[in-house]
């Protein structure tokens, strides 16, 4: 008797799971990328994000994010660090860069600017020749973000475009470094002639709650990503099934936030934050622009 009834369960289980839509995989966290790349165009914000799950599972240290000796830019691990994926030449062809560098350009010599030229010159004169030439604009953002650096001023917030600058950088810092000839006037007392330019990227690339603009969040599919709720459902960690057809699960959305990043670290062991810096976009002055203190 006991048989029959398992046999029915089976029977009537199967006739059920028959009129069911079948089974597909839900979107989940770590197809991301995959969909910044293929549906909206985005290759740098796929590409950084592509690393940070690849890489050794690592949440970053404020020390790190504030360039604090022994952790400043220059004296990171490559793995900490990525300075070959975002470029100027990019970021440029997005206006509100364009306009963040008119600005600093226009406006790096003001009195903090000035103070922390004279503060690195005064440090860096000791056995210079007479005159000297201050920051070497061929070296890489990393060294010139210790070296020659003067100004900087924030790019990008809450409201923007969601494009490729917005998924990659979300909210970063642009910031300027300086060359010229140095004529000493005694003690602590120069004349400098600053005759060009260097500006650089610099950003965190992590998932903590300090910065909500540093990364895109929002509601993700296999469709792309909106700013306003579609789904309360949160999205998947690990590997997840509906039923449902490919067209319907396709049109799902979910919640993602930064925390769910770090719980896909903690299950997976994989997820590094790290560094972003960009390379170099040099401006050469027509006229020196002449200080003395």
């Amino acid at each position: 008797m006991n048989d029959i009834v398992h046999v029915d369960r089976e029977r009537t289980r199967a006739e059920l799971e028959k009129k069911l839509p079948p089974k597909t995989r839900r979107f989940q966290l770590d197809d991301i990328p995959g969909v910044m790349r293929s549906r909206l165009g985005w290759p740098v914000a796929a590409a950084l994000m592509d690393r940070w799950f690849r890489g050794a599972g690592f949440a970053i240290t404020l020390p790190i994010k504030l360039s604090t000796p022994p952790k400043q830019l220059h004296q990171l691990p490559s793995s900490q660090l990525d300075e070959n994926t975002v470029t100027m030449q990019w970021a440029l062809g997005f206006a509100r860069v364009q306009a963040a560098m008119s600005k600093l350009q226009a406006q790096w010599n003001s009195p903090a600017g000035i103070q922390r030229l004279q503060t690195q010159t005064n440090q860096q004169a000791i056995r210079q020749p007479r005159p000297w030439r201050f920051g070497n604009l061929n070296q890489p953002a990393k060294v010139l973000d210790s070296t020659c650096q003067v100004n900087r001023l924030k790019v990008g917030r809450f409201g923007d475009p969601m494009d490729d600058f917005y998924g990659a950088m979300g909210e970063a810092t642009l910031k300027i470094a300086v060359s010229g000839l140095v004529t000493p006037k005694g003690p602590d007392r120069a004349a400098i002639a600053i005759d060009e330019l260097a500006f650089y990227l610099r950003d965190a690339y992590d998932f903590n709650n300090d910065s909500f603009l540093s990364q895109p969040l929002g509601f993700w599919g296999p469709r792309g990503v909106k700013r306003t709720p579609r789904s309360a459902l949160e999205i998947p960690i690990d590997e997840q099934w509906m039923y449902a057809n490919a067209d319907e699960a396709s049109r799902q959305s979910y919640l993602v936030q930064n925390r769910h990043f770090r719980q896909w670290r903690a299950l997976h062991g994989r997820g590094g934050d790290f560094m972003v810096v960009s390379d170099v976009h040099r401006v050469r002055l027509p006229f020196p622009i002449k200080l003395e203190w």
